[in-house]
């Protein structure tokens, strides 16, 4: 992701299909990930559009480093990413409410884009798209 976003004026898609057919979005207008050195940290500036909500910022990911099970790079006091219930790696404040890459059986996957989506029951699918401006 940092080298797709290095230099470039980059926008996000976010896109969650529920399993009622509904299909919700969000697009973040700049959207970029920092170098290895710097723990992939996210940034995401400009605006934010859509009908999924803005949960990356409202719960305060932009900043935040990438966190993996063997590097705690989360705002919380025990590591997300060892969380059974996670399992993926992702740029983790607290260790829900604004995560795609969760666990996809049922009841373990908690607040994957909270408050639109609060548990994975409701998603069939979600994907993230990079776009060069």
């Amino acid at each position: 992701m940092h080298q797709l976003t290095k230099g470039r004026n980059s926008s996000l898609y976010v896109s969650t299909t529920l399993t009622n057919g509904t299909k919700l979005y969000e697009l973040y207008n700049q959207f970029s990930v920092s170098e290895e050195t710097n723990n992939y940290r996210l940034f995401l500036g400009g605006s934010a559009t859509g009908t999924l909500g803005d949960s990356m910022r409202s719960h305060d990911l932009s900043g935040m480093s990438f966190s993996t099970p063997d590097r705690d790079n989360d705002g919380f006091p025990r590591n997300c990413d060892a969380d059974s219930a996670i399992r993926g790696g992702w740029w983790f404040n607290w260790c829900h409410q604004a995560f795609l890459n969760g666990q996809w059986s049922p009841g373990s996957w908690y607040r994957p884009w909270y408050p639109t989506v609060s548990d994975n029951k409701q998603t069939k699918e979600t994907f993230m798209m990079l776009k060069h401006n």
